[in-house]
């Protein structure tokens, strides 16, 4: 049941990162398109752009993270045997989870504070749509790395019942 619920969560990030993706493509062509061509430019292109890069930084730091495709120094985790590298792995984990739990309730402080704020371009849009990224990437990030702890975990486990 859990794997089937992970799959659709893995499912709608991925078509809602392409999604951002294709959009920002779009508009930073038809921004060079309408600067070169027509010598003419979009005000709001700029912020729409780094708002939507922001959010699919968000998003792509945890597909990342699903496929184990993040930056990370493992020197000594590779000198451990494999008992002590899962349980390294879960206390690093950990770690990160605090660290992000911090930084998504600490983000209300900025997001409070612009609240009556709104993009330069579209007074119609509050930037604290580019703000909101940060607790919700965080909140993705600690599901994600939750569910590699339990995988961490389940090898631990096994580790356990083999003996090594």
């Amino acid at each position: 049941m859990m794997a089937k619920i992970n799959a659709i969560i893995d499912r709608i990030l991925f078509i809602l990162l392409g999604v951002l993706l294709a959009g920002l493509v779009i508009i930073c062509l038809a921004q060079v398109i309408a600067r070169y061509v027509f010598n003419a430019s979009f005000s709001w292109a700029e912020e729409i752009s780094i708002v939507i890069l922001l959010w699919a930084a968000w998003g792509g730091a945890c597909l990342a993270l699903r496929g184990n495709a993040h930056l990370r120094m493992n020197l000594l985790e590779e000198r451990l045997r494999p008992k002590s590298r899962a349980g390294l792995r879960l206390i690093l984990n950990f770690m990160v989870i605090v660290f992000l739990a911090i930084i998504a309730l600490t983000s209300r402080f900025t997001i409070d504070a612009m609240a009556n704020i709104t993009l330069g371009s579209l007074s119609s849009v509050p930037i604290n749509i580019m703000y909101w990224s940060v607790p919700v990437g965080c909140l993705l990030l600690i599901y994600y790395i939750f569910r590699s702890m339990v995988k961490e975990w389940q090898t631990l486990c096994e580790i356990r019942k083999k003996g090594y």
